[in-house]
């Protein structure tokens, strides 16, 4: 082989060549300046975030902050968020309220004195914190569910409208679609409780809640009882089915669709369109560790903070 011939890479190169890239677009990322959370719309954007998913998350806030500075962003610790990890969170997004768990675990063990259903579920799944957590512990109106793999590539003007709408004008739950594959946790509603409504193709990990006409402890309290309890202590779907009860019972009027801009799925999933204005799922499950998933999506995530150029999905 001639010094000129290009040599092809080996495995070993291009994993180094994904770890520097990772290791770049974080390095970027923590340098990014956003502009600051002013809270003047009145709305809590609520996040359940991992030790593992605080990188992840810091994505998710440093592009809410650049397409919707006017929101306040609330992290609710899951157990595992050390004090590294708070520090490292209002370093980046100063205005962030952070809910310890010991502490909410203090505050809404008293709220749930009365639902023994509801408060076991809780216990037991650290996933409904996402439901029950986000609207007894809020101090605003309005709150937004956003998981931590929600990235924004537009300014979400629905939601803005929506936020400055009188609350007897406006829908008390919007929410993402999911369709394109079948969503399984809802559907077991049907089974069990014929004749219940619900709203079948959406994603609670990111909906928009107007708390007060949305959430009912009550509510959830008897239809988590009727339920059995291999479905109502669910870990991974109870918090969806919980949404979509919620939704069905304030009946059409009540529930609004955010329509394709905001659909949730892997962006390869999705149609290309101009206009999109969330990425959900760019944190894959499929995928073992936080790095994975900066390696893989590392266009999407620079495209988010405005570092790169790039088309939408």
């Amino acid at each position: 082989m001639s010094r000129t011939e290009a040599v092809p890479p080996t495995g070993a190169d291009q994993r180094r060549d994904a770890r520097d890239g990772a290791f770049a677009l974080t390095k970027q990322l923590l340098a990014t300046t956003a502009p600051r959370f002013t809270g003047r719309h009145g709305v809590e954007v609520h996040s359940l975030v991992s030790s593992d998913h605080v990188p992840l998350y810091l994505f998710a806030a440093k592009s809410l902050a650049r397409f919707w500075p006017e929101v306040t962003p609330v992290v609710h610790d899951d157990g595992t968020l050390t004090a590294r990890d708070t520090a490292r969170l209002l370093r980046h997004a100063p205005e962030v309220r952070i809910i310890g768990r010991a502490e909410a675990d203090r505050r809404v063990g008293q709220l749930l004195a009365d639902f023994p259903v509801l408060a076991a579920v809780r216990r037991n799944n650290v996933r409904i914190l996402q439901l029950v957590d986000y609207f007894l512990l809020s101090e605003a109106p309005m709150v937004v569910s956003m998981d931590s793999d929600v990235v924004f590539l537009a300014r979400p003007a629905k939601l803005i409208e929506w936020a400055a709408t009188p609350p007897a004008d406006r829908p008390a739950f919007l929410y993402s679609p999911e369709f394109g594959w079948e969503p399984r946790g809802v559907h077991w509603i049907t089974d069990h409780l014929p004749g219940t409504p619900y709203v079948p193709y959406m994603c609670c990990g990111f909906a928009a809640v107007d708390t007060a006409a949305f959430f009912d402890a009550a509510f959830l309290e008897r239809t988590l009882a009727a339920l059995p309890r291999e479905i109502s202590f669910a870990p991974r779907y109870v918090t969806q089915m919980s949404y979509s009860l919620l939704g069905g019972r304030l009946g059409e009027k009540g529930t609004l669709g955010l329509g394709e801009p905001y659909r949730s799925g892997r962006l390869e999933w999705l149609p290309l369109i101009e206009d999109r204005v969330i990425c959900h799922y760019f944190a894959s499950h499929e995928r073992s560790t936080t790095f994975d998933n900066l390696t893989e999506e590392g266009p999407l995530l620079a495209r988010a903070l405005g570092l790169a150029p790039g088309t939408t999905r």
